[in-house]
């Protein structure tokens, strides 16, 4: 009888030690639900999406005038920036010409008459490359687009194969030993150095 009574009575101090632990459990619980739960709910249920930003319009601007926009930044409604701007070429430094139909190199140009042309000419190194050029023959010989007009002692005159130059002119004066850049309608860049001549 007292062995039914004592185990009753551990099974009952046993129940109590549960209840109380359930108790101690029940509180942080309740207290961590609390704090993750909306969360939690989001993450399970799928919160709604959050607002679209919209990008804040950029004022468009204009450039003084003779000048171009920097790089990037924006022109007028519609238009889209410059993003490789010409340098501004200074006074006498670059000559603009227009281009045309170039005379073909493969046409034998000794007159008819079978003489020969003068010996006078000069060598005149373009981009790097250097040839000799008589009188009225065209250069350089890989695009043939200008012409030894004339030379003194001391320069030599050269003009297009077909045009002129944008300044008017139908010859420009290199000295010998000077380096002149011109640049091209489309871009294209010469620099033409006279080494030396022979009259």
């Amino acid at each position: 009888m007292a062995r039914k009574q004592s185990e009753a009575a551990i099974r009952a101090a046993k129940e109590a030690k549960q209840k109380k632990l359930l108790i101690l459990l029940i509180v942080p619980f309740i207290a961590l639900l609390a704090w993750q739960g909306p969360k939690t709910y989001k993450a399970l249920m799928g919160g709604s999406p959050p607002p679209e930003s919209t990008p804040l319009p950029l004022p468009a601007t204009t450039a003084p005038p003779g000048t171009s926009p920097l790089p990037g930044q924006p022109t007028q409604a519609g238009e889209l920036p410059d993003t490789d701007p010409q340098p501004t070429l200074l006074d006498g430094q670059l000559l603009s010409f227009s281009r045309f139909s170039g005379r073909d190199p493969f046409i034998n140009r000794v007159p008819d008459d079978g003489s020969t042309s003068a010996t006078a000419g000069a060598t005149i190194e373009v981009n790097g490359e250097s040839e000799d050029v008589g009188i009225n023959d065209p250069f350089p010989a890989s695009d043939p687009t200008f012409k030894l007009v004339s030379i003194t002692d001391t320069a030599a005159n050269i003009g297009l194969v077909s045009g002129s130059f944008s300044n008017g002119s139908d010859t420009i004066t290199i000295a010998v030993g000077e380096t002149l850049v011109l640049a091209a309608d489309d871009g294209t860049r010469y620099a033409i150095k006279i080494v030396s001549v022979a009259t």
